[in-house]
């Protein structure tokens, strides 16, 4: 299997990514990626007018390390020029290689207001935003947005236009209606139709999991890449075992589940301190599924609320019958 890189101004990556998922892709998360290869990866969605506003911890989400690149910082907003200026503070100070503007979250408290996903209702503001976000930097400016509103709204490939018009130099398509949220099946056509509307690179986002999904995906939406969201949760290896697969048609040995588990909990004991034991749950619920007795474990996680007893719980359940 040959695939062509994923070309974006001067960025040239394999063409399977990381997605962005608020709440999941954090820089202990990114850390524990990078451990496995250097594919392109996503930010959470960073709210602009918090970074503007100096918001702490909205901060330190959008600056990112050296060893984050190659990385895309992901704004969201409604204000064009609240926008324009949180990119600009991004790439002053950050490390970003592209930023992107999300269009696709369909979230109800960003939905509420007008923003993520309600902005395909409102393609007039969309294109304002996007224009006033190209002219505020030199950095590359990409869009995510998804199908339409719902099944009687499908309107991607205007809106898709439209973002390519207003200075987008590329797109990903989450191939679900904000309605579907996360249900349902993606519509990989759609992204194949996306890629004959468009001149700018299309990324196909939903339900690529496996490598097999992945090289289905390239070869029937024709697009410039496939973007892994929640296929991440849980195996931070599969950028990098999907990387391999399409390049050799083998995967590498899974990693020590026990050592991993225990090294993103580091990494994010560094990064949060002490509410590390709560924000972890999550991770490590998600690593556990599909083990025997994970359901009592995940109880048990979700009991814990100390540092000590959550790395015991850790070590007896993947160093057990499940190492």
């Amino acid at each position: 299997m040959t695939f062509a890189p994923l070309k974006i101004g001067n960025l040239s990556v394999f063409p399977v990514v990381g997605a962005p998922m608020a709440g999941v892709t954090d820089a202990p998360f990114r850390r524990i990626i990078r451990r496995f290869g250097q594919e392109l990866l996503w930010t959470e969605m960073v709210l602009a007018a918090s970074l503007v506003h100096a918001h702490k911890q909205t901060r330190k989400m959008a600056l990112c390390e050296k060893t984050d690149e190659p990385i895309v910082v992901q704004l969201e907003g409604t204000a064009s020029d609240i926008m324009a200026e949180a990119a600009q503070i991004i790439e002053e100070t950050g490390r970003a290689q592209l930023i992107d503007i999300n269009m696709g979250c369909p979230v109800p408290k960003i939905v509420k207001a007008g923003g993520g996903a309600a902005l395909m209702n409102d393609p007039e503001r969309a294109e304002k935003i996007v224009k006033a976000v190209v002219a505020a930097v030199k950095l590359p400016v990409t869009v995510k947005f998804r199908l339409g509103w719902d099944e009687e709204h499908l309107t991607y490939l205007d809106f898709g236009r439209r973002m390519q018009d207003a200075g987008a130099v590329a797109v990903t398509l989450h191939a679900r209606t904000r309605a579907q949220l996360y249900s349902g099946k993606a519509e990989w056509s759609a992204a194949a139709r996306l890629k004959r509307t468009l001149h700018i690179p299309v990324i196909a986002n939903g339900d690529i999991r496996t490598p097999e999904q992945a090289a289905r995906c390239l070869n029937e939406t024709g697009a410039d890449a496939a973007a892994i969201g929640r296929g991440l949760l849980g195996r931070p290896w599969v950028l990098a075992e999907i990387s391999a697969f399409l390049n050799s048609g083998k995967m590498p040995e899974p990693p020590d589940l026990c050592a991993l588990v225990l090294d993103h909990f580091e990494e994010m004991e560094k990064y949060y301190g002490y509410k590390a034991v709560f924000i972890a749950r999550k991770h490590i619920a998600w690593y556990s599924l599909g083990l025997a007795n994970s359901a009592d474990f995940r109880r048990r996680v979700n009991e814990t609320d100390d540092v000590a007893a959550m790395r015991a719980l850790i070590r007896d359940f993947f160093g057990g019958e499940n190492g």
